[in-house]
């Protein structure tokens, strides 16, 4: 990985999205389940290097057990990588269920410390630690903004991600398996033969689809992912 160093900080004009996160449900599982959870996270950020090439910079960074720390080079696609996070661990099997909260920063970052990101600089991290720290309880998931590019939009692109999140709180493991899959691109055929457990049907798919709200999600991201690239143009601008 190209981590960033002091001695070689990021160009101005680089926006990146950080992710800071931490796991809900955690406390209540057995000593050897909370064993597993480092591995949890760094397995489902190779899962996210694979289905998102170039998106992940540097590592995972995990501390006090269960909070943790990604540095996104794709801030475009950052909530889609989010929400793709967010389903593998809905989806992993256990004794209890288990779900991150997250929050997104976008923004310059000054620097990465050499694979410990969590002493990294800049606006992104700033951002994104102090929106999961000031969050509602009841969300889950959140995105913040430089002060200077704040506006309707962003305030718009918020509700849009609560929205989401409310979603997002009602799937079940199938349904988060399915959309896991979806938010790769693959067609409900491939996620079917991909199945973890056993190949089911692409009507099975369908309907774990549907009951997660799949349509209305992927229209959300679309807009998402087509207003971004304006909003991380303007903080270019404003950075340089």
């Amino acid at each position: 990985m190209n981590a960033l160093s002091l001695e070689n900080p990021p160009r101005a004009e680089s926006i990146y999205a950080v992710l800071t996160g931490d796991l809900i449900g955690s406390t209540e599982l057995s000593p050897k389940e909370r064993q597993r959870l480092p591995s949890l996270l760094l397995n489902t950020v190779d899962r996210i290097r694979i289905g998102f090439p170039g998106a992940v910079q540097g590592e995972l960074d995990i501390f006090r057990g269960d909070s943790w720390q990604l540095v996104l080079a794709d801030p475009v696609r950052a909530l889609r990588i989010s929400l793709f996070l967010r389903a593998v661990i809905l989806s992993t099997p256990g004794s209890r269920p288990i779900d991150t909260r997250l929050s997104i920063g976008y923004g310059p970052v000054d620097y990465l410390a050499e694979g410990k990101h969590i002493t990294g600089s800049g606006p992104a991290f700033f951002l994104s630690g102090s929106g999961l720290e000031t969050a509602w309880k009841a969300c889950r998931m959140g995105m913040s903004f430089p002060e200077s590019v704040r506006s309707r939009i962003t305030r718009a692109l918020t509700i849009i991600v609560r929205l989401i999140d409310l979603q997002v709180g009602h799937w079940t493991p199938k349904q988060a398996e399915a959309v896991s899959g979806a938010l790769l691109g693959l067609t409900q055929e491939e996620i079917g033969r991909g199945w973890v457990r056993e190949q089911v049907s692409q009507q099975a798919i369908s309907q774990h689809l549907e009951g997660a709200g799949w349509v209305k999600i992927k229209n959300s991201l679309l807009f998402t992912e087509e207003i971004l690239p304006e909003l991380i143009q303007e903080i270019q601008e404003i950075r340089v």
